[in-house]
């Protein structure tokens, strides 16, 4: 998690430093990659990186605050992680 808070808003980063930083499993980036819906990356060879400004802006765009499970929405499509 500190790589990519410490990273340059440009800076490109690994599946797994996002997935540390989001708590969120690299199967699921896996998942997304396939099915869309995630976070924009830049393909380089065999390595997906994720440009930290995209990841910053994709969480400001799918991030809900709400105080209990009640007031939590479902995105459309189904996602699930």
């Amino acid at each position: 998690m500190n790589k990519f808070i410490a990273a340059e808003e440009e800076a490109l980063l690994t599946t797994k430093d996002v997935a540390a930083y989001l708590n969120l499993s690299i199967a699921w980036f896996h998942c997304k990659a396939v099915s869309g819906g995630g976070i924009p990356y830049i393909k380089i060879g065999n390595r997906r990186l994720y440009k930290k400004q995209d990841v910053l802006d994709w969480l400001k765009n799918h991030a809900q605050k709400v105080r209990s499970t009640s007031e939590y929405k479902k995105e459309q499509g189904g996602e699930h992680e």
